[in-house]
């Protein structure tokens, strides 16, 4: 197999941030028409994407190991996605235990109750209407209802996904399910409502009556809805899924050229988040350290974990709502073949619980309402970055997430959970058989020969969820040898697919060589396969007569790796060091 394709190479810390937050003038509000935006996402973009002649090129690339679209634009040399206004590193990269997990974005407790809620405003009109309050300490929250009939089932989903997605890294709104009784309400001062013939009138204490009434209400006469706490800064619209917004500076990389936004597929495909249209977004424009700059948020998960505005539906993420190829499968199959969404069921037990199952879930077939010009241009590589952040939510972590909602019936609570950690693992079974889950290469020395008693040995941890003991020690700088043996260098990395049990009846061996390599990634030769049982490359003496001393011309040092977890070894996984700085400068997949 052929070494990873010419690059450049430089010894020189790994970008994590990008300064896409400089102070820039006031952006003008987005409102973007949901109809033409639909039409556009259904029919124009996707032609745009069939008939572009660069696409055209690449996709025959494809078949000799290419993309069909460049690599993402907002990643580092290691293939991660940088700290910047869209997204923070969060769960895969940083520790996080159960608590914080559940606690989301927020304090996690929602409107203050030392005081009544005061209705700012109202929408009277719609499949769920609402209302805004102001708590006791000042903050504006939207408070939602669920759908006539489904209690408990939007808006728990809706905390369950804006927790997840907060703990993954994304920008989302502070919300919490609460109880509450109409004494807890005031109407403010000057508040108008909307009617149906776009006029306005003062609200009064019977409009607040009306609203309540329209929804379900718990045994005890409690109401029970989600409150969404206002995000800070003035709200210019959403971001489109496609493009760039052109009164932004800071906006530089094209929308679908975002990792972030590529990857957040599989994120939609695991809570089945079929409603990602740029409505569900919102760019916020906020002030920081004095500096006044554009945020970009996702927003409203009602529509996810089975449920919907109107009530659960069976079609939802597995058709587009205009879904031509399956149109035409039914058409031409003369009703022969029936599609898959129609043989889900919902568990008769659960009221809260919409159509949430892993029995018919296939991660990479899920479909939103629309296409999405960012989930269009997903790679492998974006897939797998993922999958590697969702597979590292542990079994506690989904099971006080899931617990902080407050579902009122135990086995909702249940159901839920246990549904998530089996699309979890589904979509590790998918995206790393596709990408090899070999990650977190580093560069170390070790120890030849018998170890001293003195030697430090590192430290240990424990995943979460397999409880398997995982080795977290390497040298920090060169020892010198004694009678006992001496220093080695060594690399290390690890298979995250086995660390978190993806295939759990599988015992992986792996295989792995060297090369010194110039700062194009060229190299003289590389040395023969070495295959192990375990994670890492010792490079010993027999190892380096063949890779001989860095020199000026190939100072860097490679490695490629392949796991064999079935039937034959996997792609490629290429890392490069610098043997000066002990620095890992480059990932490629």
């Amino acid at each position: 197999m052929s070494p990873a394709p010419a690059l450049t190479l430089q010894d020189e810390p790994v970008i994590w941030w990008d300064d896409d937050d400089a102070s820039i003038g006031e952006p003008s509000e987005r409102e973007p028409n949901i109809i033409w935006d639909s039409i556009e996402d259904t029919v124009l973009l996707p032609a745009d994407r069939l008939f572009d002649p660069t696409r055209l090129v690449r996709r025959v690339g494809t078949a000799f190991g290419g993309d069909h679209v460049q690599e993402a634009d907002d990643i580092n040399a290691l293939g991660e996605v940088v700290n910047s206004t869209w997204f923070t590193n969060r769960i895969g990269l940083f520790p996080m235990t159960a608590e914080e997990a559940a606690r989301g974005a927020g304090s996690g407790t929602g409107p203050d109750r030392s005081g009544p809620w005061t209705i700012v405003s109202a929408k009277t009109q719609g499949v769920t209407p609402g209302f805004n309050i102001k708590d006791a300490k000042g903050d504006t929250y939207l408070i939602k209802f669920d759908p006539k009939g489904y209690l408990g089932m939007t808006t728990c989903a809706g905390v369950v996904c804006g927790k997840i997605l907060h703990d993954a890294g994304y920008n989302v709104p502070e919300d919490v399910t609460v109880r509450f009784r109409r004494s807890d309400l005031v109407l403010g001062d000057g508040v108008k409502i909307k009617l149906a013939d776009g006029s306005r009138r003062p609200m009064t204490d019977e409009d607040i009556d009306e609203i309540l009434n329209a929804v379900d209400r718990l045994p005890n006469g409690e109401w029970f809805a989600i409150s969404s706490k206002f995000l800070s800064g003035r709200p210019i619209g959403p971001f489109n899924y496609h493009g760039k917004r052109p009164d932004d500076p800071n906006d530089r990389i094209p929308h679908e050229d975002r990792r972030s936004l590529r990857g957040f597929y599989l994120f939609a495909s695991w809570l089945n988040h079929f409603d990602t249209k740029q409505h569900n977004s919102l760019d916020m424009y906020v002030e920081e350290d004095g500096r006044q700059f554009v945020k970009h948020y996702l927003i409203d998960f009602a529509s996810t974990l089975g449920s919907g505005a109107k009530g659960p539906q069976p079609r939802h993420g597995y058709e587009y709502t205009v879904d031509f190829p399956a149109l035409g499968g039914r058409l031409f199959s003369l009703g022969l073949h029936e599609s898959v969404w129609r043989t889900r069921t919902r568990s008769e037990n659960v009221t809260e619980v919409g159509y949430f199952d892993v029995r018919t879930y296939d991660p990479i077939e899920f479909k939103p309402l629309q296409p999405n010009s960012a989930f269009a241009n997903r790679t492998g590589e974006d897939g797998y970055w993922a999958a590697k952040i969702i597979t590292a939510f542990t079994d506690e972590q989904i099971d006080a997430i899931v617990e902080s909602a407050g579902y009122l019936e135990p086995e909702a609570t249940q159901l839920v959970a246990e549904t998530l950690k089996g699309r979890r693992d589904a979509i590790g079974r998918s995206l790393f058989t596709e990408v090899p889950a070999l990650d977190f290469f580093a560069l170390g020395w070790s120890w030849s020969g018998p170890e001293p008693e003195s030697a430090a040995h590192g430290s240990t941890e424990q995943h979460g969820r397999t409880g398997r003991t995982l080795n977290a020690s390497s040298a920090s700088g060169q020892q010198k040898g004694d009678a006992l043996g001496g220093p080695v260098q060594v690399i290390r990395f690890r298979d995250l697919a086995a660390e978190r049990n993806i295939f759990p009846h599988n015992v992986p061996a792996y295989r792995m060589r060297v090369a010194r390599v110039d700062e194009n990634g060229e190299s003289a030769g590389w040395t023969d396969w070495t295959t192990s049982s375990g994670t890492e490359l010792r490079i010993d003496e027999p190892i380096l007569s063949t890779l001989g001393d860095p020199d000026e011309e190939r100072p860097f040092l490679a490695m490629e790796a392949q796991v064999r977890r079935h039937k034959g070894w996997s792609e490629s996984v290429f890392a490069y060091f610098s043997p000066r700085s002990g620095r890992t400068i480059r990932i490629e997949r």
